[in-house]
């Protein structure tokens, strides 16, 4: 089923429940008749989009158009594909239990905010705190695999206690605040405080210089990691060849911490020569 909105969204839009098991079981007319709240006042989808059968992907829910003004999308996601062409707001992919979520554009703040399983693919920027923690919680993301692959904001992985996330280009301050555990990929730069009050879990730094580091973490050693050929290959199969591509079969820097916390924490920075 396609989604294709009519005119520009102007009051914003929660799009909380616009799931591809709650529509594709039903007829276009049904689809038109959900209501969804826009402002302080419910709307019917069909007020809002152009509703089409896509025979292409029966198991894929496509929403096209500007949606930068609409919050929450794929919030819930459990199963099945949701596809967006075009930017969308904050809260994407809020507390997903399993399904795929694809963006072609730019996302808002908090993309994947207490993400327990499920796949994301950004093709685009993203803003702030990525799998961070829901508001209230102790623990951001417990599962799953984002991967952006354009630049994303401060505060990526805060907190997050599994999974995967992959940046492709640069990412701002405090990645990995707070860090439980989980595996955060940078390919580009990234900003300061990297690791700060981090407990366990790695983060890999694709450009960026050991002196750069908290005074927390601790040189450990140099060597060659067998989870880096493996990561690759995961990454191939989930065809995203693009996060592939930032991993280095060669040998890292190893460093520890942050000591001023457990002290368990790894960042791992390509060994220069």
């Amino acid at each position: 089923m396609k989604l294709r909105l009519r005119h520009d969204i102007t009051v914003g839009l929660d799009l909380r429940g616009v799931l591809p098991s709650r529509l594709l079981p039903m007829s276009i007319d049904e689809a038109a008749r959900v209501t969804v709240w826009q402002g302080n006042h419910q709307v019917e989808l069909g007020e809002l989009f152009v509703i089409e059968n896509c025979d292409r992907r029966p198991d894929t829910l496509r929403l096209i158009g500007d949606l930068s003004k609409a919050d929450n999308i794929g919030a819930g996601l459990e199963a099945s594909s949701l596809f967006v062409q075009g930017p969308v707001g904050n809260h994407a992919g809020q507390e997903m239990c399993g399904g795929s979520l694809f963006i072609h554009g730019h996302v808002g703040n908090n993309l994947a905010e207490g993400m327990k399983r499920g796949f994301i693919k950004v093709l685009g920027n993203v803003g702030d705190r990525v799998g961070c923690p829901l508001p209230g919680e102790n623990r951001g993301m417990a599962g799953g695999s984002i991967f952006v692959l354009g630049s994303a904001g401060n505060e990526v992985g805060h907190r997050m206690r599994r999974g995967t996330i992959a940046v492709v280009n640069d990412c701002g301050d405090f990645l990995g605040y707070e860090m439980l555990a989980g595996t955060i990929i940078v390919g580009g730069t990234a900003g300061h405080s990297v690791g700060l009050s981090m407990r366990r879990g790695t983060i890999v730094l694709g450009q960026s210089k050991p002196g750069s580091l908290l005074a927390g973490f601790t040189h450990t050693c140099c060597f060659r990691p067998a989870m880096m050929p493996m990561l690759a290959k995961e990454f191939e199969q989930l065809e995203v060849p693009e996060a592939a591509r930032l991993i280095r079969d060669s040998s890292y820097d190893l460093f520890h911490g942050d000591l001023a916390q457990m002290g368990r924490g790894e960042i791992l920075i390509p060994a220069v020569g």
